[in-house]
């Protein structure tokens, strides 16, 4: 009688699998991941850096280019990438005012002059928007940033806020927190960079700020014609062998200054209309109050 066998077998390793995934293959999954994640960030690092060199390195036309390329479709770049970008953009628009100490504050959207500061933001469509603010003259008090220009790079031209003009003439003559010679100042350094855009191939609006053309505009004001404004300037100008005035008629006079310059007032249903004429004379409207202040309360009235 034979005796039976038994069958012995042995253990294969894969025969021994855990129904838990191994650890060790867990642990370097993980370190791979953790290690693409550093490789992407330090990538990203390391182009932020190379564009923030080469804008330091960008002339007016590169960051032009940069500014269309980056901040007007809104790309996505770095917070140090955008205000350097800004910065540096805003200084090339800026550099006339080097004469009277164009500086930086502590501020990164703020540049310091002898005269004012400027304040540089984007507006909703992401245009440049540039905002002065110039000393009182009581110091007690503070004047607030006026956005009296308007850089839009993408088309390249260059809008100049009327209202914010006037408004300066408002503040200069019934408010008195600018002086005289504060609004000739300002003046004349508007009129630098608006001559510096043109330089560098902004088209340049026409507006009540420009003292290359001719001061030939109509006004209409709130304010009705007032017997005692009239009868004082009435008064200035016959004490004056420059100046003339005429009555046409109760709606219409018209002062004559020197140099043939003529203002038309017309009385219109509670509003006065003012025609400005400066015979093809070059001058800003602050120019032209400035020099005749006894007709700002035509549409200033203290």
């Amino acid at each position: 009688m034979s005796k039976s066998k038994k069958k012995v077998t042995r253990n294969s390793p894969t025969a021994d699998k855990s129904p838990k995934k191994d650890n060790y293959y867990s642990l370097k999954e993980k370190d791979h991941q953790a290690i693409m994640q550093l490789i992407s960030e330090r990538e990203d690092e390391l182009a932020d850096l190379y564009m923030r060199k080469a804008l330091l390195e960008s002339s007016f036309v590169e960051l032009l280019d940069a500014y269309c390329q980056f901040i007007m479709p809104k790309v996505p770049i770095s917070k140090t990438a955008k205000t350097n970008l800004l910065a540096y953009f805003s200084y090339e628009l800026l550099k006339p005012l080097k004469t009277i100490g164009l500086t930086q504050t502590d501020r990164e959207n703020v540049w310091k002059s002898k005269h004012f500061d400027v304040a540089y933001e984007l507006d909703k469509n992401n245009d440049l928007e540039l905002s002065f603010k110039m000393e009182t003259v009581d110091t007690r008090f503070e004047a607030a940033y006026m956005p009296l220009i308007l850089i839009h790079p993408k088309d390249m031209t260059v809008e100049v806020d009327e209202k914010q003009v006037l408004k300066l003439i408002h503040l200069w003559h019934k408010d008195k927190i600018f002086s005289h010679n504060q609004l000739s100042l300002i003046n004349y350094d508007l009129n630098q960079l608006l001559a510096w855009f043109k330089e560098l191939g902004f088209d340049v609006a026409p507006s009540l700020l420009d003292n290359t053309r001719a001061l030939k505009r109509e006004f209409t004001s709130d304010l009705v014609v007032d017997t005692k404004v009239l009868d004082d300037i009435f008064i200035i100008s016959m004490e004056s062998t420059e100046y003339d005035f005429d009555k046409f008629d109760d709606y219409h006079y018209q002062v004559k200054l020197n140099q043939s310059q003529t203002v038309d007032i017309f009385s219109e249903k509670g509003k006065t209309r003012l025609f400005i004429d400066s015979n093809n004379r070059r001058r800003s409207i602050l120019d032209f109050f400035t020099n005749y202040p006894f007709l700002v309360p035509l549409i200033v009235r203290s």
